[in-house]
């Protein structure tokens, strides 16, 4: 793949990267710390992409791994104390589905983005996440049951 291909490709898939970064992060700054770095890994790791037609999920592969590390340095705090728990709550308007959406625990947040967010098929989901295709339908099913109980708890379903 040319340099000018992965540039007309990166910016087709910008905002999906970003999504699913924000996903995992629930931070603007470090949402987009995220997509940089997994798009400079990307083009410092081309020639192993075996496969061009699978360039989305590799990449949002690569950016869910870019994530999950900016994660693990930001929760790390002396005395194993996670900074999420000393936060409050960071969405005001509750009643709005991506809020919602962000509440749900990260496997079945990460499943409900890449699914409906980022419009990944469910064999490219198991791809990305290294986990089984049954394990991403029943995440699925579980994330779609939480994000209908909450909307019904807000008022937002009938």
């Amino acid at each position: 793949m040319k340099q000018s291909e992965f540039c007309e490709r990166i910016s087709q898939y910008r905002k999906q990267l970003y999504i699913t970064a924000y996903a995992i992060l629930e931070n603007t700054a470090d949402a987009e710390d995220a997509v940089c770095s997994a798009i400079l890994n990307g083009y410092e790791h081309l020639s192993q992409l075996k496969s061009p037609h699978k360039f989305k999920s590799w990449m949002i592969s690569i950016t869910r791994n870019e994530a999950l590390k900016i994660l693990q340095k930001r929760l790390e705090l002396p005395g194993n104390e996670q900074i999420e728990q000393l936060l409050p709550p960071s969405c005001d308007a509750p009643y709005e589905l991506w809020d919602i959406v962000q509440t749900l625990n990260e496997p079945y947040r990460m499943v409900v983005v890449l699914f409906y967010y980022d419009g990944l098929p469910i064999q490219d989901i198991a791809r990305v996440l290294n986990i089984s295709t049954g394990t991403v339908k029943s995440r699925l099913n579980r994330g779609r049951n939480l994000l209908k109980d909450a909307l019904k708890k807000t008022g937002g379903m009938s």
